[in-house]
């Protein structure tokens, strides 16, 4: 239609000057004004339709509440997938589907550069999180898309499943759930073993691009969490041109073989959380120190030959379940409670009820630690192929051999004796050099975070000139849905830039306070111990 127009308007100008007529040629340009302007308005509607069509064609309404049972997450939400090579490289490689959610912008003339969320873990599904923080980014989707895209290998993304550890398993002693644990790793290994290779995050990034060019986006924005930074920094260095600004919370930097510093930023945590309570005067007298506590209560049950069944009330369904205890899971217990702020703030009587023979609260801890989406559904086979091809393989970082186990959980053994027969795969040559990028970006840490720390935020953002660290005092492991934050996100995504963005509001982001109601007690219900 741009074309024919065009034709028009060169045919027209033609004419007038094989007249040259003044008082026509005046007219003619007055119509000739007239065309280019309608000419202009063309190519844009042309322009904006072919975004519309490419959306339109490869997305299309979710499924409602007559084919699922639930309704959409919002109105007008659009599912689609799009078919990729497994190995790009190859034409001859099998397709395989990336499954993409789309919440439309609110307003009817959105902005073109939506707003794409990814998921961390490594493993974690990315429209899984969705109906998770969604709401966090409504004053964003009053202008702009929310895209959410399954990375390959996760949710429904041809998913990397490995087989889970049966119930009946966690009866046996310790250390015959760690050799049958390994065995589902090599059996999972072998598994996927020719598709493992094409599973890291340079492929995970080059499929994001994809579904940008597919969706008919000129530019995109990104927010990333966890491993899903790394994700972003990786998009930042290969399309530098399609990212206007990119939001990274809890950051975990490429360079760095993070699960070597797991144990050491766990502990740190914890220490944060045992001097807070030591300065509040009710948290100290009713629980002291509560890492002395911790690896009493961490000795004491190393020294079962079988775990400790313990039956209580499911907190959330009211359904009567139980718990295995070994020493080992009460000390991933206190590593994954330490992620989430709420839960944090039970720790301390958990563990001085558990040093008194008393696991109730911690049962309930546990129900709750484990529905945290960080620790749910997690594609293993994903996971491990990130971990073990680039957390594990960076010299000298990979080789450390100091720091103390949290609480008798020696992390890096764990992922050793895996990474130790996972398949390999190739990564760029320049993949662990320092990202530097001139896209306006927002680092976000918790103070408390046992993972990632905002010393990793401080380290990437040496490379990233236009970026700006914020770091919320009582925040854990994501704080992007913490007090104003979801407000400055907005403005930050809607100017482009940090310059201007009033930030102060997150210094009252605090910790919760350690004493609250009934613990004021110096009592607790007992829980029932099955020998």
């Amino acid at each position: 239609m741009a074309v024919f127009a065009l034709c028009i308007l060169v045919f027209i100008y033609t004419l007038v000057c094989a007249e040259n007529d003044f008082r026509g040629l005046f007219e003619m340009r007055i119509v000739i004004a007239a065309l280019s302007f309608a000419l202009l308005l063309v190519a844009g509607c042309d322009n904006q339709a072919g975004v519309q069509k490419n959306k339109t064609s490869l997305l299309h309404p979710c499924p409602g509440f007559a084919e699922t049972g639930t309704p959409a997450l919002v109105y007008g939400a659009e599912c689609g997938e799009l078919q990729v090579k497994e190995n790009p490289a190859d034409g001859n490689s099998r397709e395989i589907s990336l499954q993409i959610l789309r919440l439309p912008a609110i307003s009817p003339t959105p902005r073109q550069d939506p707003l794409f969320l990814i998921q961390g873990g490594p493993g974690a599904s990315s429209i899984d999180m969705a109906k998770l923080v969604y709401g966090a980014f409504a004053d964003v989707r009053k202008n702009r898309d929310l895209v959410f895209v399954d990375q390959r290998g996760t949710g429904k993304s041809n998913a990397l499943v490995c087989e889970q550890e049966r119930d009946v398993e966690q009866l046996l002693p310790e250390l015959e759930q760690s050799e049958k644990a390994l065995r589902r790793a090599i059996a999972c290994a072998e598994k996927y073993r020719q598709q493992i290779p094409f599973y890291t995050t340079p492929y995970a990034v080059q499929d994001l691009d994809a579904v940008r060019s597919a969706l008919g986006y000129q530019t995109i924005n990104l927010w990333g969490v966890s491993y899903g930074t790394r994700v972003a920094l990786e998009y930042m260095r290969r399309f530098p041109q399609q990212a206007r600004v990119a939001i990274l919370d809890a950051v975990a930097p490429v360079q760095l073989a993070l699960p070597n510093y797991f144990q050491e930023d766990a502990m740190a945590a914890l220490e944060k959380v045992n001097s807070d309570c030591q300065q509040q005067e009710k948290c100290k007298l009713l629980y002291g120190d509560i890492i002395a506590k911790a690896e009493r209560v961490t000795q004491r049950l190393s020294v079962n030959e079988k775990p400790l069944v313990i039956e209580f009330i499911h907190p959330q369904y009211q359904q009567p379940s139980r718990i295995l205890l070994t020493s080992k899971r009460f000390s991933s217990l206190i590593f994954m409670s330490l992620y989430s702020r709420d839960l944090t703030v039970l720790l301390p009587r958990a563990i001085t009820d558990a040093e008194r023979g008393d696991y109730h609260l911690l049962a309930s801890l546990s129900a709750f630690a484990e529905a945290q989406p960080t620790f749910k559904s997690i594609s293993e086979g994903m996971r491990y192929t990130v971990i073990c091809n680039e957390d594990a393989g960076l010299d000298p970082l990979a080789s450390r051999t100091d720091g103390k186990p949290f609480l008798g959980l020696d992390m890096r053994r764990d992922i050793a004796d895996i990474c130790a027969l996972w398949p390999k795969a190739s990564l760029p040559e320049d993949y662990y050099d320092p990202i530097k990028s001139a896209v306006p970006t927002l680092l976000l840490s918790g103070y408390r975070d046992p993972v990632t720390p905002a010393r990793w935020a401080e380290l990437v953002g040496k490379n990233l000139p236009n970026s700006l660290q914020l770091v919320a005092p009582g925040g854990h492991h994501s704080i992007s849905m913490e007090g104003c934050l979801p407000a400055i996100i907005a403005q930050f995504v809607e100017q482009g830039f940090a310059v201007g963005i009033n930030h102060e509001c997150v210094k009252n982001i605090a910790s919760l306070p350690m004493v609250l109601g009934g613990n004021e007690k110096n009592a607790s219900s007992q829980g029932n111990v099955l020998p």
